[in-house]
């Protein structure tokens, strides 16, 4: 559906505001939406979305056409404003990088190389590594894999507050990992208290299909 809102002075009628509800439209339909309105030299109206997919699409093309948007969140849908001078020359040819009808990647992977956090006195960066994981666990925004690699595996194994943290998470739905050839290497295999055991190969494909992966 589109609306037009229409101001009038002693001149001419004249089209201030453009509503368009995009909202069930299967990709790229609102990113094309939101284009012809660019073309068409319209510099201030706003396109209604339901999916994080579209949302990100047009935040691109506004970016592309150096017009500023403003993005109200509806429930689950997205009012996004776009305000700007007019269609940019180079617009003629939609580039691949621009518009993606790929569902975003919002999962996050853990990943623990060490039984210590940041650079200096080691008994301080431990702490800091069991107050993250204590912090983590009392958030909302959890990864999906935690992995423990090199020292890291001594967190699921010897380190009480931290196991104490990784069950918590674990029972979450956070999958943790552990590395076998670390376990092995540290003698720690009978001592591991949380998560599964795991192998380079699992481990490198959960970090390489995750849409970020965070490393301390």
């Amino acid at each position: 559906m589109i609306s037009l809102y229409f101001i009038k002075d002693n001149r001419k009628e004249s089209r201030m505001n453009q509503f368009i509800d995009a909202r069930g439209k299967a990709c790229p339909i609102p990113f094309m939406l939101a284009k012809q309105q660019i073309d068409l030299g319209n510099t201030d109206f706003m396109i209604e979305v339901d999916n994080q997919v579209a949302l990100e699409n047009l935040r691109r093309l506004a970016r592309s056409q150096n017009y500023t948007i403003d993005t109200v969140d509806a429930g689950s849908d997205f009012k996004v404003r776009f305000r700007g001078s007019g269609p940019h020359p180079e617009m003629e040819n939609i580039t691949e990088p621009l518009l993606s009808c790929s569902p975003v990647n919002t999962t996050w992977t853990l990943f623990l190389g060490k039984d210590f956090m940041g650079e200096g006195d080691p008994e301080l960066g431990r702490n800091l590594v069991r107050m993250f994981l204590y912090t983590l666990d009392q958030g909302t925004d959890l990864p999906n894999v935690i992995i423990l690699m090199n020292r890291g595996v001594s967190l699921a194994t010897e380190d009480e507050l931290s196991i104490t943290s990784l069950k918590s998470l674990q029972a979450k739905g956070c999958e943790v990992l552990v590395c076998g050839t670390c376990l092995n290497f540290y003698h720690l295999v009978d001592k591991l208290q949380v998560g599964s055991i795991s192998n380079m190969y699992d481990i490198s494909k959960r970090m390489l299909a995750a849409g970020k992966v965070i490393t301390l």
